[in-house]
């Protein structure tokens, strides 16, 4: 059983480092390079949507703002799963729980200070704090979504164990 769960733990952590790399990896791209994918995201999007491409291109619809809004969203996006696995990994580890919360918290603070300090450095990329604040702010989300999901899961695990001792 305890081999379980260190190996359990183990996968959670290495999920973690997995997901933080391929973050790094899409920050430290070069700018036309990023561009071109958001691009990308944003024709397969409309492509599913059923958008027609003349919806996009209205004077009062600039590319460039929407690009503006896919590239914003990614950073959330990408740090609301890290945010996921991180909680799962730090879960199990033999922590009072407000050490647990700071750890989280500071590591969702860490992790894209460095991201944006290493783009500033990448060519075409600049760094900038907003970013910083989105993706603490979708890891800060998953943080509080997972406690939640943790506490009513406990719940209802309780009221299945006092169900079936009557």
């Amino acid at each position: 059983m305890k081999n379980s769960i260190k190996t359990k733990t183990i996968v959670k952590v290495l999920l973690c480092v997995i997901w933080l790399s391929i973050i790094f990896y899409n920050g430290t791209r070069q700018g036309e390079v990023s561009q071109k994918s958001s691009e990308e995201v944003i024709k397969v999007a409309s492509m599913v949507m059923k958008v027609p491409k003349v919806t996009i291109d209205k004077p009062n619809i600039q590319f460039s703002n929407l690009n503006y809004y896919v590239r914003k969203n990614a950073h959330f996006f990408q740090y609301f799963i890290f945010g996921i696995f991180l909680c799962a990994a730090i879960k199990n580890f033999n922590l009072y729980k407000t050490s647990k919360i700071f750890l989280v918290l500071f590591l969702m603070l860490f992790f894209p200070v460095m991201d944006e300090f290493i783009q500033k450095f990448v060519p075409g990329r600049t760094s900038n704090i907003i970013d910083i604040i989105i993706d603490f702010s979708g890891g800060t989300l998953a943080m509080i979504l997972t406690n939640i999901s943790y506490k009513l899961s406990s719940k209802f695990k309780k009221k299945k164990e006092v169900l079936s001792l009557k």
